[in-house]
């Protein structure tokens, strides 16, 4: 085997470049399971829905204009998510939610199929970032690039604005204590409000950067939501440091076991899956008991 291969610049770029989209899409999944409480299983549609949003803003904008413009639309989306389907379901139990999510899935997918098609969209990067560039003697895609930046910098914002704001520490205290926080007062229906918006502009921004990243197409929604449940459990359910790191260890063990071993690559992260259940159930980061 030539390992030089396995553990080439490229290589592990390319493993860099999967864990930051799905870091991206889990910290949103993450930060709603952490405040609500429920795993929103229309994550993933939600994400497909801005990777489509982003083909049609690009088209007419440009994709540095999408790359803003969506996130804020599915914002919005989110907001009605919120006060329309998790608001009035808060009382009912966490089974129940989950399952409306699914559905709104369900209800989302052939809308947009009916919008857009089932053909496969191709999104072009700009052409700052269409060609290659050097990488430690090697040929890189330059959007690839881009994408773990804006990746890892979204991460980075993230926690610092869980970390120094008012509103990023009531939410890691919700997130832990919810019963206490309320009753000192904290406001949790707005703060709630606030982080399902959130999460769902993460997924909106996901999705217009996968375009170029990968392909645009009807099942990119239900094949990127299993990696990222795999992610959120892995990494803690509720803990968003816990969901970087597992989408670190999830990509390279995409990439690197695609090298070692082709036919059994697919398992490989249901196998990691299996074994922090089985001895580290609360994940790698400081989650819920999963």
């Amino acid at each position: 085997m030539d390992w030089s291969q396995l553990f080439s610049v490229a290589q592990l770029a390319n493993a860099l470049a999967l864990a930051s989209l799905l870091t991206i899409l889990a910290s949103g999944l993450a930060l709603i399971f952490g405040l609500r409480d429920v795993m929103n299983f229309g994550h993933g549609a939600f994400y497909m829905l801005g990777a489509y949003a982003g083909y049609s803003v690009g088209k007419l904008l440009g994709f540095w204009a999408a790359l803003i413009v969506v996130p804020l639309l599915l914002a919005v989306v989110g907001a009605v998510f919120e006060l329309a389907v998790l608001r009035p379901l808060q009382k009912r139990s966490h089974m129940d939610v989950a399952l409306v999510t699914f559905g709104l899935a369900l209800i989302i997918g052939p809308a947009v199929h009916k919008v857009w098609g089932t053909v496969p969209l191709s999104v072009e990067p700009p052409p700052v970032l269409a060609g290659s560039v050097q990488l430690f003697g090697t040929m890189y895609p330059a959007y690839r690039l881009f994408l773990i930046a804006v990746g890892f910098g979204t991460c980075l914002a993230l926690a610092g604005w869980l970390k120094f704001t008012r509103s990023g520490m009531y939410t890691r205290a919700v997130s832990q204590q919810p019963h206490v926080a309320r009753m000192m007062g904290v406001n949790t229906d707005r703060l709630s409000l606030l982080v399902v918006c959130l999460g769902i502009a993460f997924a909106g921004l996901a999705g217009v950067l996968a375009g170029p990243y990968l392909s645009v197409d009807p099942g990119m929604g239900a094949s990127i939501l299993i990696s990222c449940l795999i992610v959120v459990v892995v990494g803690g359910l509720g803990s968003i440091g816990g969901a970087i790191a597992a989408a670190l260890v999830y990509g390279f063990i995409q990439v690197i076991g695609t090298v070692l071993f082709p036919s059994l690559a697919v398992l490989a992260p249901y196998l990691l899956l299996f074994g922090v259940l089985l001895w580290r159930p609360q994940g790698f980061g400081r989650g819920r008991v999963a």
